[in-house]
């Protein structure tokens, strides 16, 4: 049948017959060339305000998201389907854009974010000339927790008949036991579930599991699922009873299917894998089970080490010999093993009281003349010298700020896009130069047994301005956010090792807080007003942000200043002489010991800008060095982590 002729008969009986001679004469004189096969596409919709009833067919009446409730992990790649039924009920596909208040949506349905919170995802269907339709599903994005010792799937078991559904719960396990929220990849080995972990069961009866595993891919667990066969259909109608039928052998009874084997446990896990102690400290082990078919299960295992000791729950004590050492977790035929160091302790004893020192106290691996008095330092290492200096350290009893990039601020810049600043470049690669087995292996000893007390990764960030070598560059070109990557990454080097940059507290994005840095270094001087007000703000903003101080005087141009008929003059009594720069003055004995009383006891260390031939051999000084260093050194150490 041609197209003509099939658009004349629609007219035909649809106009008044008064039209009909108009409409055979127009299919008469369309010809044979005009026709179109039968299945040629159907317009959607016609000139008038009616949509075609066949197309109406595939237009959605009702459009769902799924999964409409999922957490994920930041970062975690998840896809959001859309659903949709017609007006007669039917499952139809509807052609949805996609949108959310925060994170990015793909327009095929793939969602991730950055940052956690809780987002609305949307799906809006336009179909021409219809009513749009839209559905929303919430996501919680939670962080990634990086210490999972475990996962598990609740319920464990459950049973459903075909068609059903069931929602299943990933929940992380921290080392201690705590429970966490986590985003899971989920699977099933029968039926189906979707990205937020809602089974539909399928129809062929059996057993089948439901697996969860988190977005690392390193811990799983799983839920078992039987599918009971459908009920057998009622008969039809009332029928005439019927002839008894002749009987027939028994057919031979079918064989049950053998049950899957039972799961057993292949591999224990200890954690941590490796440690490094000092004499007479504690660190907790814990274990989990992986089974045969990948999931991580609770595991009763029987504790053991090499040296020092073990009690059942795996509360390791190191012993009072150094050495190399192991912790064994056994259960049944399957164990593993940790290998555990136990370091020398400081040559003066236990790691006590407060550090007090001057930056720039070493030449090459040797402590400077009279640094006798001092109990830490702070200053610039290289690879070349930095194990020899912790063992330098340790055999003196002095504790050690390091700066693995530090040094002057044109170290690490570079014209970039026309304008001299901060070349990350530069800095990384100084960093990289510290990274050995040898050094890691050097640091972790000296961080666990207290002669390395944290690592200053960049001095005054908040200098900006001109972008000449004294600067960091154009204003912006640090920010909190940065100096936090540059923490982060010291930490991949070394995990156990405090980090934070030199600043006072008040002078660098005070209205933003570091998330990784652990410290910052804070130094005073008078010009920055009253020291107590000036030192319980600095406290104020450590407890909001969460991080510790490590206290800093500058000792050669911070004291009380006074200019005399427009030129640079420094009283010779209340203050200790010409300072470093114009026109400051530096700090007498008295006051070290007084601003010494007020911010030593309250920071995890207190350090002075700098080293000077003279003021060390200045018996007033020295006098005030050591009486400083005493009592600092009786006072609780305090550590210069995060809290």
């Amino acid at each position: 049948m041609t197209y003509t002729f099939k658009l004349a008969r629609r007219l035909a009986v649809s106009r008044p017959l008064g039209m009909l001679p108009a409409i055979l004469l127009f299919a008469a004189c369309s010809g044979g060339d005009a026709t179109a096969p039968d299945s040629s596409p159907v317009q959607p919709w016609n000139s008038g305000s009616h949509v075609d009833p066949r197309f109406r067919q595939t237009i959605p009446t009702t459009v769902g998201v799924v999964p409409s409730k999922v957490t994920v992990e930041t970062n975690q790649l998840i896809r959001f389907e859309a659903l949709g039924k017609n007006s007669a009920g039917d499952s139809v596909a509807p052609v949805v854009e996609w949108s959310a208040t925060g994170g990015t949506i793909l327009p095929d349905g793939r969602f991730s974010a950055a940052a956690t919170g809780t987002f609305m995802v949307f799906a809006v269907t336009r179909a021409p000339r219809e009513e749009e339709r839209i559905d929303t599903a919430s996501v919680e994005v939670v962080r990634r927790q990086v210490k999972l010792s475990a996962i598990e799937v609740s319920p464990g078991t459950t049973t459903l008949a075909p068609g059903l559904n069931q929602t299943f719960l990933a929940t992380g396990y921290l080392k201690n036991g705590r429970p966490v929220p986590i985003g899971a990849n989920w699977s099933a080995t029968g039926g189906s579930v979707d990205a937020g972990g809602n089974y539909v069961a399928g129809d062929t009866a059996g057993t089948y599991r439901v697996i969860a595993t988190n977005p690392t891919l390193s811990l799983s667990d799983t839920a078992l699922i039987t599918i009971t066969a459908p009920p057998s259909p009622p008969p039809a109608g009332s029928p005439e009873p019927a002839p008894e039928p002749t009987p027939e052998p028994a057919p031979e009874p079918t064989p049950e299917p053998a049950p899957e084997p039972a799961p057993t446990l292949a591999q224990v896990v200890l954690k941590p894998g490796t440690s490094t102690l000092a004499p007479a400290t504690t660190r907790q082990f814990t274990t989990f089970g992986r089974t045969t078919t990948g999931d991580s299960v609770a595991v009763n295992v029987v504790f053991a080490a090499t040296g020092g000791t073990i009690n059942a729950n795996g509360l390791y004590t190191a012993g009072s010999t150094a050495g190399n050492y192991r912790v064994i977790a056994t259960s049944g035929a399957v164990a593993d093993t940790s290998a555990v160091t136990i370091t020398q302790p400081l040559g003066s004893g236990p790691a006590t009281g407060i550090p007090f020192g001057p930056y720039a106290a070493w030449s090459g691996t040797s402590l400077k003349p009279y640094t006798d008095n001092f109990t830490g330092t702070i200053g610039a290492v290289t690879a070349s010298t930095i194990v020899a200096t912790i063992n330098e350290a340790r055999s003196k009893g002095v504790r050690l700020i390091l700066a693995m990039t530090g040094g002057g601020h044109e170290n690490y810049m570079s014209v970039i896009n026309g304008v001299m600043q901060f070349d990350y470049a530069k800095w990384k690669a100084k960093m990289d130069s510290y990274n050995t087995a040898a050094i890691k292996d050097a640091v972790a000893r000296g961080v666990a047994d207290g002669t390395i007390v944290a690592n200053n990764v960049m001095d005054e960030p908040n200098v900006n301005g001109g972008g000449d070598g004294n600067t960091w560059g154009p204003s912006g070109t640090m920010t909190k956010v940065r100096v936090d990557g540059l923490c982060g990454y010291v930490k991949t080097m070394f995990p156990g090792l405090p980090a934070g940059p030199a600043h006072t507290h008040n002078a660098f994005e005070p209205d933003k807080s570091y998330r990784v840095c652990d410290l910052i270094i804070d130094q005073y001087h008078t010009r920055k007003g009253e020291i107590t007000a000036w030192r319980d703000a600095g406290l104020a903003l450590a407890r909001r942000d969460g991080h510790s101080i490590a206290f800093s005087l500058n000792t050669l141009s911070g004291g009380f200043q006074a200019v005399r008929d427009g030129n640079w003059y420094c009283d010779p009594v209340t203050t200790g002489g010409r300072g470093t720069y114009d026109p400051h003055c530096r700090m007498t004995p008295q006051q070290i010991r007084d601003f010494a009383r007020i911010l030593g006891p309250n920071g995890c260390a207190l350090v002075m800008w700098r080293y000077d031939s003279a003021m060390m051999a200045d018996p007033a000084y020295q006098q005030a060095f050591k009486d400083v260093a005493a009592m600092l050194a009786g006072m609780p150490a305090k550590s210069c982590r995060r809290s």
